[in-house]
């Protein structure tokens, strides 16, 4: 069973140092006081400024005007004319009431990475972090991953010293239970259960467990309300309500080529540096793409439905577990905790998606040697006899 790392005071006080320090500044600002340079660039006070796609997409989208529609305005008259008519819809809306937004800046990059409404109620990390640590201490949890995000949020798992989950006729799912606070600029404040496999020291979080809760600003109300909660989550030790039924299933279930597919994806997302061919040590998925061209079945001509229909031979289960086994354990590309966090998210989402791709198909074929007619009632049947 593999020891559980957990983090010492110095390690979380620079932790929480950095997130404080990383958090995304807002600025409120009319339409009027800034000019669109082109898709990734605006200007304030003749300072020019980077602009995500993101940031683009959304100042778009506050302007009333269809990415699709832009698309096609930017064929027909390039990145200027495209310019000329955000910043004509620009002054008109300026013109009016809705005239002000919420500009979030990522600090570390100089650039603006999302555009909000004004008055968008948030929390900042250092509040954010003061708040779980009174939760921390109370409940006598024990912090694992402490990280910060380049939209300038912040996440902390932690397990509790006392929480044991475990599943019955699985002797090696045994999990430490606990939860993760988790901060981000436009969702909030959110809560929710955390597990962490003893056996390989697999960490697993998700957005999709019932149990999640969040919260957008630090009222009397909402920190009572939120009180209540972890109250009630604490009651069964952290443990996420039909998640022993969930693994079971997951493991008794194959994972399709679409899961397999969109699993590797998300490991190859948590950094340029990841190499596909070295990623096949925690999803082999080219043994199973080959599997089918050995039989003639090309998966690189199969449809959306068909990848979704098509078994990898490898279970659900397995295939969550190389997601965080990779999150948890690799030690080749050293991984920073929000990065690897992302991916506990992920696998977790894929356990507690509401139904497996392959769940409904039927595990058996009896056609799958014998016709079920026979020539001369077939041709009956086609109107040839």
């Amino acid at each position: 069973m593999a020891n559980l790392t957990t983090l010492g005071t110095t390690a979380f006080n620079q932790k929480k140092a950095e997130a404080i320090r990383n958090e995304v500044m807002r600025k409120e600002i009319n339409l009027s006081e800034f000019n669109v340079i082109d898709n990734t660039h605006i200007e304030i006070d003749g300072v020019k400024i980077e602009l995500s796609a993101h940031a683009f997409g959304k100042l778009l989208g506050r302007l009333r005007i269809p990415k699709a529609f832009a698309k096609r305005w930017t064929e027909g008259f390039g990145n200027d004319g495209l310019k000329q008519l955000v910043n004509m819809m620009k002054t008109m809306k300026s013109s009016k009431n809705d005239q002000t937004v919420t500009l979030l800046v990522d600090p570390r990059e100089k650039k603006v990475t999302n555009i909000l409404p004004a008055g968008y109620a948030s929390i900042s990390n250092e509040n954010f972090i003061n708040f779980a640590e009174r939760y921390i201490d109370q409940y006598n949890l024990d912090v694992t991953d402490f990280g910060s995000d380049p939209s300038g949020g912040a996440t902390i798992n932690c397990v509790s010293q006392n929480g044991i989950f475990t599943v019955p006729g699985m002797s090696d799912e045994i999990f430490s239970t606990g939860v993760t606070f988790r901060n981000t600029p436009i969702r909030g404040l959110e809560v929710s259960p955390y597990l962490n496999r003893l056996v390989c020291s697999n960490g697993m979080s998700s957005t999709a467990f019932s149990e999640n809760y969040g919260l957008h600003e630090l009222t009397d109300k909402s920190i009572n309300e939120f009180n209540e909660h972890m109250i009630s989550m604490a009651s069964t030790g952290f443990q996420p309500i039909g998640l022993a039924e969930k693994i079971k299933s997951a493991n008794n279930t194959d994972a399709s080529l679409a899961e397999v597919q969109r699993a590797m994806s998300a490991i190859l997302s948590t950094d340029k540096k990841v190499d596909y061919e070295y990623a096949q040590r925690y999803l082999p998925i080219n043994r199973a793409m080959k599997a089918y061209s050995d039989i003639g079945a090309e998966p690189s001509t199969f449809t959306t439905k068909q990848l979704q229909n098509a078994k990898s031979g490898m279970s659900v289960w397995e295939v969550v577990n190389g997601m965080t086994n990779f999150a948890s354990n690799d030690s080749k590309y050293n991984l920073d905790d929000h990065k690897t966090g992302n991916l506990m998210v992920t696998a977790g989402n894929l356990l507690m998606k509401k139904n497996f791709d392959t769940e409904a198909l039927l595990q058996f074929d009896p056609f799958a040697n014998r016709q079920l007619l026979t020539a001369n009632e077939s041709a009956r049947m086609m109107g040839q006899a």
